[in-house]
């Protein structure tokens, strides 16, 4: 079973830079989304210009009409859970982690928290975004 990583994206297109996601990318065998969230500028064409000079197969959905940030999650949960062999989902904002300086290093922090996320996942009772945990959520509780 693999973690799926969904990154939610609204409005980006002058914080995403070309060469930020190749480590994060490359190293990883997560399955990545992106959800472009009703973007109004060429946030979405800068995601399929990643996605294009990527050897990683990532998805990216398209929400035309922004229905909240829950809706964009449990789109790209929907595709993730039915098209990949998924036990968890970590999500998170671009723009609140657009900090990071080594998206690396928060691919190192996500994976490190498996053994966690199987520990609350036995708890969870939510249904529609079970084993689907926000990376902000997860770092306060440790």
């Amino acid at each position: 079973m693999n973690t799926g990583i969904i990154m939610l994206f609204s409005n980006n297109e002058n914080e995403i830079k070309e060469n930020q996601f190749d480590a994060f990318l490359n190293k990883n065998n997560a399955k990545i989304c992106f959800v472009n969230n009703a973007s109004k500028d060429n946030t979405l064409e800068m995601l399929k210009g990643i996605n294009n000079k990527t050897t990683k197969n990532i998805t990216i959905l398209d929400v035309k009409k922004n229905k909240g940030l829950k809706a964009a999650i449990k789109a790209g949960a929907r595709y993730l859970m039915n098209n990949n062999d998924i036990s968890s989902i970590i999500y998170f904002e671009f723009y609140k982690n657009k900090d990071f300086k080594n998206l690396e290093y928060m691919l190192d922090v996500i994976f490190n928290m498996r053994k966690y996320i199987k520990r609350i996942a036995n708890k969870e009772s939510r249904s529609t975004l079970k084993n689907v945990y926000s990376l902000e959520e997860l770092t306060k509780q440790q």
